[in-house]
Formats: structure tokens, sequence, C-alpha cells
């Protein structure tokens, strides 16, 4: 008769304490006739009866690696591993114990215990177990350490919480499947369970990215053809996305690797090449697929539409130095670089724009107009080069100063901040010191998005005329501006339990809003959570003075610090003044009770 042996544990779950398991054997048929198996079993089972749980895990892995498609086996492990797990706690190992109850799901989903002690374990961490998107994190740190397995049981406990189907946690199980199908000697099964990942992710929403992971798992199966053909649906969804072109390209490899003496293939790696604006290459590929075949028209076509790109890609080439060189101010290089452009492409109304912004950079009026006049003649509906010719005929009407100051504001009304920005500073090239243009410089460079420099321009322009409140309060504004973002993601980090990165964000936002009660509060609750409960009281005691009503939570926890730190005297007077500042408050009752019995203790 054949026996299957079986672990059956029962363990209880009592708060956060794990109680030591009951165990007993029983005998089955039906399950290994493999007496090797069998007798690993064996041996997990006595060496678990004797609490050595690594020893019981030890045999059981040994009898996976002979059957693991055994359910048996894997109950076993499951088994073992969540009570390892539970030992671990039990001795405040934490992160070992986290891995053995991850395990132990991995061995066997139905493991509910397993389930139940994880969730538990990292509740007691201070770790939001409820969260799909905290699980999405953790399961991103666990691959990124190389744990596969582990991060694989956080993406499906992630995917299990959301409501609604998230196609990263999917494309996330996708990933792991594909390298354990890379790892452990690419198994049909690995490969299959990651195509259908990354299917689901594609049937909530059609993204290159979803696409390319589709391809990459039909090209580890060798079918190349499906992959190509997910790789070429990437490319006409996003058809700049560099990483579709780059997957494209491996496919055709591919596909030339496995039949070199196709010449479709050839043609093809030779489209992927140029697609990607590897021309020497691409054109190599349209020789071969020649040389193959000789006749074949489809290379032939390739090879004149490459010239083509060539063309194009010199001229861009140009255009892209003569942006730089303008970028830096040097207009006269970046006009022959225009120019090359231009003889390449004459018919492209933008380049005789951009010549024309360079030519009036430079204070080429003549030239400007013309480069202008020539854009419009190509392009009629150019509304930039009307816009720019309107505005050289009223610079070439006044005086240099007032003509740059005037096309800055302009610019800037219609939302061209970079050229507003550009032409306020040459403005000032001519009158440093003049507070108002450096004060429309900050504006500029707050309307751009660029805080930094509007602080530093406003800040210029206060330490030039130190009573102009307009300045002071622009200046102002943005402090709160940028500590916005600061409060926001220290928020964030709070909430995620990242407390050393919150404390980081409030301080750097009160460098800019040092009066900010709220965020000394923020500050204070964070302090407090880290268990820094001097700085705490520091940022209390600011929150408290600078807003007492509106802040008098923050009397209520001063006074429960000084409370745990056995400062009775100061604990009493912060529950008062609690009270005074908030009577309707929450925490009034509390607070009372608490003064109750304060005193009621001795000095």
């Amino acid at each position: 008769m054949n026996n299957k042996y079986k672990i059956f544990l029962s363990s209880i779950l009592i708060g956060l304490l794990f109680l030591s398991p009951e165990f007993s054997i029983a005998q089955n048929e039906g399950y290994t006739s493999d007496p090797t198996v069998i007798r690993l079993i064996r041996q997990g089972i006595d060496a678990h009866k004797n609490n050595d749980f690594q020893t019981a895990i030890k045999f059981f892995q040994e009898a996976y690696a002979l059957e693991p498609a055994n359910v048996l086996v894997k109950e076993n492990l499951s088994i073992a591993h969540n009570n390892y797990g539970k030992y671990l706690t039990e001795r405040t190992d934490y992160e070992k114990a986290l891995k053995e109850f991850r395990l132990a799901i991995y061995f066997d989903k139905g493991n509910k215990m397993g389930d139940e002690n994880l969730d538990s374990l990292l509740v007691q961490r201070g770790i939001k177990a409820s969260n799909p998107q905290v699980r999405m994190q953790l399961a991103e740190k666990l691959r990124s350490d190389a744990n596969f397995e582990l991060a694989l049981v956080e993406y499906e406990k992630a995917l299990s919480l959301s409501k609604t189907p998230d196609q990263n946690i999917y494309i996330g199980i996708g990933d792991v499947y594909y390298i354990l199908f890379l790892r452990d000697g690419q198994s049909t099964n690995d490969i299959n369970k990651a195509i259908d990942s990354y299917k689901k992710a594609l049937s909530i929403k059609e993204t290159a990215k979803a696409y390319i992971k589709v391809g990459d798992g039909f090209l580890g199966m060798k079918d190349v053809i499906s992959a190509i053909e997910q790789y070429k649906r990437a490319i006409q969804l996003e058809p700049l996305s560099q990483d579709a072109l780059a997957a494209n390209l491996r496919g055709w490899n591919e596909a030339v690797r496995l039949a070199p003496l196709v010449a479709e293939n050839h043609i093809g790696l030779a489209s992927a090449l140029q697609l990607k604006g590897d021309f020497p290459n691409a054109e190599e590929e349209y020789n071969q697929a020649l040389k193959l075949d000789p006749e074949n028209s489809i290379a032939q076509k390739g090879l004149n539409s490459l010239a083509q790109d060539k063309q194009k890609a010199r001229g861009n080439q140009f255009v892209e130095g003569a942006l730089k060189l303008q970028s830096q101010g040097k207009f006269d290089e970046a006009i022959q670089n225009y120019v090359k452009a231009i003889e390449l492409t004459p018919n492209n109304a933008s380049l005789h724009y951009n010549i024309g912004t360079a030519f009036q950079a430079k204070n080429d009026f003549d030239h400007a107009e013309k480069a202008y006049m020539k854009a419009l003649e190509m392009d009629p509906k150019n509304d930039k080069a009307k816009s720019a010719l309107d505005s050289l005929s009223k610079q070439q009407s006044a005086k240099k100063l007032q003509e740059l100051s005037s096309r800055a504001l302009e610019l800037q009304n219609s939302g061209n901040f970079q050229e507003s920005i550009t032409a306020y500073q040459a403005a000032l090239s001519f009158n440093p010191n003049d507070h108002s243009l450096i004060y429309n410089l900050g504006t500029a460079f707050q309307a751009s998005g660029d805080l930094t420099n509007a602080q530093t321009q406003y800040q210029k322009a206060i330490d030039l005329d130190k009573g102009n409140q307009t300045y002071q309060n622009a200046l102002k504004i943005l402090k709160v501006q940028l500590a916005t973002p600061l409060i926001q993601s220290a928020i964030n980090k709070q909430t995620s339990n990242d407390l050393p990165g919150a404390i980081a964000d409030y301080s750097k936002a009160l460098e800019y809003s040092p009066d900010d009660a709220q965020t000394h509060f923020n500050l204070a609750t964070a302090y407090q959570g880290n268990n820094q409960n001097d700085q705490a009281i520091s940022s209390y005691l600011k929150a408290s003075q600078l807003d007492p009503k509106g802040q008098a939570d923050a009397f209520f926890f001063l006074a429960g610090i000084y409370e745990e730190k056995k400062v009775k005297n100061s604990a009493i007077e912060n529950f008062q003044k609690y009270i005074q500042n908030a009577p309707s408050g929450t925490y009034v009752n509390d607070a009372k009770e608490r003064i109750t019995y304060l005193k009621t203790l001795k000095p």
C-alpha cells in the first residue's frame, strides 16, 4: 500500500502571539510511490515533532526537488514554514519570520493561517497590511532584493486587496514568473503564467508597455512571429517609445538568428534598425536581403526610404545643434546650423521661423524679418511667425531697453515663459539693478514653474527696494507655493509610515514657511511617531505658540508626552491649556480625567 504522510498542525492566533502547534500523522494513498519521497516526508515529520523546523524544511525541500508537483510535499513545506515563522516571531526575529510566512503561502496559497500570521506580523511592525499599494511596494522591494517567490506572494496579495484590477500588479506578477522561467530551467509552466498575467494587464488597458511584455513572453517561448506582432502593436500605440522600438529590434534579431537565410527576416530587422535610427546597420540588412533575393522589391524600397530618412535625420541633427547653440547665446553658430538644415529641407516653415528667432536674438532685425516672412509664405497660418513680425516692428521703433522689456512682457502674457525669461535677462544686461525688471523676471520664472529662480529674483528685487510691499508679498506667496508639495510629500510619507522621510520634508517646508503652525504640529506628530519625543515637544510648543486655539491639540499631545516622561506639573499645565483653548474639543473629557488622575499622584 502506498502511504501519504501529512502533518496536521493547528494553531491559535491571539492578539500578536503565536502559540506552539499540535500535530499528528495521517496516512493516505495515491500521493506518491517514490520510496525516497516517502522517506523524506517521514524524516521531515519526525524533525517537526522535535520542533526542529529547519531540518524538517530541509527534508521537505529535498522531497520537493524530486516531485515539485506533489501536493502533499508542498502542503507540508507550507505548514513547516508557517510554524517556523511563529517560532521566529516568538524570538523577535521578525524579518526572518516574515520570510517564512511568505514561503508558507508560496507553497500553499490555501494556507489561511500563514496568510493571517503574515498580515498580523506586518501590522505589528507598523505596516498597513490591508493597503494594496503598501503590499505592492513590499513586492517591489522583495523583487529588487531578488526574493522572487516572496515578491510573488506580495504581488498576489496586493491584487486580492485591490478594488479594481491594477495593470501594474499583473505586470509585476508576470515579470516574476518570467524571471523564474529564465532562472529555473525555462519551465513552460512559468512562461505560460507570465504570458497569462501580461495578457490580463493588457486587457485592463492597451499600453505599449503591456504589449511589449506579452511580446517578451512569446519571445521566451520562441514564438517569434507572435512576439513581433505584439511589438508592432506597441509601436502603433506609441510610435516614439524607445522601449517599443528596442523590443521590435529584439524580436527581429531573434528571427534572423533562427532563420538567417530568409530575406524577409533581414528586411524586418532592417526596418527595426531604421526606426531606431541605426541607418548603417539598417542598410547592411537591406543589402543582405538583396543578396538572398536580388529581385526583392521590398528590400529595394526600404533602401530608398532609408536614404530619405538619412537626409531627414541629418537635418534634425543640424536643428538640434542650432537650438542648443541658440540657448547658449551663440547665435551666429546657431544660424549656420539652421542654414545647413534648410539646405536639406528648404520647404520647412518652422526652420525659417527658427532662424528668424536667432537673427532677432542677435538684433539683426532685417534678416529676422525676411525669415519670418518666408515662414508665412510657406505657411500663412503660422501664428508664431505673425507674432514675431509684430514684435519685431515694435522693437525697431523703440530704444533697446524698452524693446527688450516690452518683448519680455508680451511673451509672458501670451504664455511663452521661457522666451520671456530670455528677454528679461537680455534687458537686465543693460541695467542689472533695475528692481522692477528683476521682479518681472521673477514672475516669469514663477509662471514657468521655475520656483527656485523666481525666489532668487524676488529676493534681489527686495534687496534693491527694501520698502516695496509688492515684492515682499510675492516672495511670501512663492514660499508657500514651494512649501506646499513638500508638505504633501511629508503627509504621504507619514501615511506610509516613512517617518524619517516625513520629518525631512516637513523640516524643509518650514524653511520656506517658518510660521506655519499646522506644519509645526504635523512635524511634531511625525517626531512623536518616530519616538523622538524631545523634538516632538519643541515642535508642539512652536505650533501652540503660533496658533494657541487653532493648534489646541498640541497642548493635549504635549501633556501626553510629559505624562509619559513623568513630568507631572508640565502634563497638568498642558492638559489645562488644552481645555482653555478648546473647551469643546475632542479630548476635553480625556484631559479632565488625566488631570484628576495626575493630581492623585505623589509629587
